[in-house]
């Protein structure tokens, strides 16, 4: 027994997905507040009389640890070579570093603390000799050194390289795995986005890290990153390198400014318990930011969808059509489309695009 209450102790200070929840629509203040306390949103929605329907199933957490085990398998060689194949990696590469816990199919480490002094401990010995370290880290994990997520700020990236710059210092370069499709030009956009975003955040909560070890000067944060996804019909790994990261990671550092505001917001011990009542309605009670992606993980999403049709709002429609509308009504729209008199100049534009000119 006391066994398992460990392994759930440890499994609750792992905050990486709540700062997945969050990175998907990080301009909803509900969401904020339900990662920043970790609040669970079907709970939330079950109090308004919602079935909770996005919990991930069983099935896409087996394979997804399945995928991830397998790329890590035998040193990470099935991961390698495929860096090394869209030129992550030098031909030739080698040294794995495993800081996955147990619990993660990990092989030496146990308890959150010891991840996180290691990871510590890797950064150091990376900036004073870049030869020694190994080159593929799996999950190393950072206590983000700032109050963003209650009750403290622990983020395991997924997975990162070291390279050696010309100037002969190391190079991390953050990785991001999801276990979806890597379809081209025909993936989907919004599992994009999520990833890009994520890997953003790990690159930004990275060099937080660096920084507050005083290691600056030392590493370099490289400015990309690498999605890793599936082929399709199979679960060997899709590279997408040299990801551009910097306005994912500039957008993550805007939304721990806000995350860190609503974590100075508590004011008891108590309030990051998942089950407490106030701030449960304080999620229901807080501005929303409906989008197409609520609907992919929110279990509110019926909620604001409800409400963004009754305000007739584009966003019902999806992204690329809110941003083509604006404030423009989807009944306005339609009579602009059948000829109705613009009333000002953006109307005059909304309909001219609206008619293909």
């Amino acid at each position: 027994m006391a066994e398992t209450d460990e392994a759930r102790e440890e499994a609750r200070r792992n905050t990486r997905g709540r700062f997945e929840q969050w990175a998907k629509n990080p301009t909803c203040e509900a969401n904020t507040l339900s990662a920043v306390h970790n609040v669970r949103l079907d709970k939330v929605a079950e109090k308004v009389g919602l079935d909770p329907s996005f919990g991930q199933s069983p099935f896409a957490l087996a394979r997804g640890n399945i995928f991830e085990a397998g790329l890590f398998y035998d040193d990470a060689a099935r991961l390698r070579a495929a860096l090394e194949r869209k030129g992550s990696l030098p031909a030739g590469s080698s040294g794995f570093l495993d800081l996955r816990l147990k619990m993660n199919r990990g092989t030496r480490l146990t308890t959150v603390d010891e991840a996180v002094a290691e990871t510590s401990e890797w950064l150091r010995r990376l900036a004073s000799d870049p030869s020694s370290s190994e080159t593929v880290i799996a999950a190393p994990m950072i206590k983000i050194p700032r109050g963003v997520i209650l009750p403290e700020a622990l983020l395991i990236i997924d997975a990162a390289t070291v390279t050696i710059t010309d100037d002969r210092r190391a190079r991390v370069t953050v990785g991001e795995i999801k276990v979806f499709p890597d379809r081209g030009g025909h993936t989907d956009p919004q599992q994009l986005a999520s990833a890009r975003a994520q890997a953003g955040i790990y690159r930004h909560a990275l060099t937080l890290t660096v920084e507050a070890l005083g290691l600056v000067a030392e590493l370099v944060i490289a400015p990309d990153g690498f999605l890793v996804f599936t082929w399709p019909g199979s679960n060997s790994p899709s590279i997408r390198a040299g990801e551009d990261l910097t306005y994912q990671a500039i957008r993550a550092e805007r939304g721990f400014n806000r995350l860190e505001e609503v974590a100075q917001a508590i004011v008891r011990k108590d309030d990051f318990a998942a089950d407490n009542p106030a701030l449960i309605e304080r999620v229901l009670g807080a501005p929303t930011d409906y989008s197409e992606a609520c609907l992919s993980f929110c279990d509110l999403a019926p909620r604001c969808h409800a409400r963004a049709v009754e305000a007739d709002d584009a966003v019902i429609l999806g992204g690329e059509v809110k941003r083509l509308l604006g404030e423009t009504t989807v009944t306005r729209a339609i009579e602009l489309i059948n000829g109705a008199t613009p009333a000002d100049d953006r109307e005059t534009d909304v309909q001219r695009q609206l008619a293909g000119q």
